[in-house]
C-alpha cells in the first residue's frame, strides 16, 4: 500500500525532533542567533532611522516610511549574516558528530569564523537580492507586489541549501548560489516536505505564545509586560527551535544528495531519496 504523504511528512518531522532532543547543543546555534541578531538588527535601525532624520515630525508622512524602510534594508544585513554566520557553526559541528569525530560548540565557531568572508559576501548578495525586490514592489503598484512574491518564492527556493553549501564547499556567492538551486532541483520534494512540516508544527505550537503577547498588549500594566516578555522569550525560543530542525534536515538532504556516508541518520533513506511531494507513481 502506498504511504500517504501526510504520514511520511509526519515521519520527516519526528526523525528531526528525536535528533535534536539526542543533541541539544544544536539548538543553542539558533538561539544565540535570535537574540544576537534581534540586539544587532534593532541598534542597525534605530541608528539608521536617526541618521536619515526619521525623528523629525516636519518631513511628512512620505518621508517617515522612507526612513522606515531603508533602516529595516540596513538592519536586515547584521540579521541575515549572524543567522548565516550560527547555521555555519551548527552544521559544522553536525558534520563532526556524524563523522564520529570529538565535537564542541567552540568547533563550530571557529569554523563559521574561517569562513567569515564568504559568509559576508553571502549575506551581501541575499540582502541586495532582497532590495531589489522591494525596490520592485514600491515602484510598480500593480503587479509590483505579485511579481516581488513570485520572485522572493524562487529565491528562498534556490537559495535552500546554501547553508551546507558554504559550510562543506566555500564556495563564493555566486558558486553557492548556483549549486543550492542545482541541489534544490534534485531534492525539491524531501526539502519542501520537510520545511513545510516543521514550518507547520512551529506554527501550531507558536500560537499559545502570540496569544500571550496579545492579551500583554491588551492588558498593559505590570502583568501585561510580564506576558508580553514571556511571550516574547517563548516566540524566540520556538523559532530557534524550528530553525535547528531545518538546518538539520538540510544538512542531511545535502549528504544524500551529494553521496555523504552516513547518509540516513535519525531518517529512512527511502525519505531522503524519493520526493514528498510531486506526481504519484503507479506501482
Amino acid at each position: 500500500m502506498k504511504e500517504s504523504r501526510g504520514k511520511r511528512a509526519r515521519r520527516l518531522g519526528r526523525a528531526s525532533w528525536e535528533l535534536i532532543r539526542s543533541d541539544r547543543r544544536l539548538i543553542a546555534f539558533p538561539l544565540v542567533g535570535s537574540i544576537v541578531g534581534l540586539v544587532l538588527g534593532g541598534a542597525a535601525f534605530a541608528l539608521s532611522y536617526t541618521l536619515l532624520g526619521g525623528h523629525g515630525l516636519g518631513h511628512g508622512q512620505s518621508h517617515s516610511r522612507a526612513v522606515i524602510v531603508i533602516g529595516g534594508l540596513i538592519a536586515t544585513y547584521p540579521v541575515t549574516f549572524v543567522t548565516l554566520f550560527c547555521g555555519v557553526a551548527l552544521a559544522e559541528v553536525l558534520r563532526r558528530s556524524l563523522a564520529g569525530e570529538p565535537a564542541s560548540a567552540a568547533d563550530g565557531w571557529r569554523a563559521a569564523r574561517s569562513r567569515l568572508g564568504l559568509i559576508a559576501a553571502w549575506t551581501l548578495l541575499v540582502c541586495t537580492v532582497g532590495a531589489f525586490l522591494r525596490l520592485v514592489e514600491e515602484r510598480i503598484p500593480l503587479g509590483g507586489k505579485l511579481a516581488a512574491a513570485l520572485a522572493g518564492v524562487a529565491w528562498s527556493l534556490a537559495t535552500m541549501f546554501a547553508v551546507p553549501v558554504i559550510a562543506y564547499e566555500n564556495l563564493g556567492p555566486m558558486e553557492t548560489l548556483r549549486r543550492s538551486a542545482a541541489l534544490f532541483r534534485e531534492r525539491w520534494g524531501e526539502q519542501l516536505g520537510g520545511a513545510v512540516t516543521i514550518g507547520a508544527g512551529a506554527g501550531l505550537v507558536m500560537i499559545p505564545a502570540v496569544l500571550c503577547i496579545v492579551v500583554g498588549v491588551s492588558v498593559g500594566g505590570p502583568s501585561g509586560i510580564v506576558l508580553v516578555v514571556v511571550g516574547g522569550a517563548l516566540v524566540i525560543g520556538i523559532q530557534a527551535f524550528a530553525s535547528a530542525l531545518n538546518e538539520v534536515y538540510r544538512v542531511f538532504l545535502y549528504r544524500s544528495a551529494v553521496g555523504i556516508e552516513p547518509v540516513g541518520g535519525p531518517f529512512d533513506e527511502h525519505d531522503l531519496s524519493r520526493p514528498t511531494w510531486g506526481k504519484r507513481r503507479r506501482d
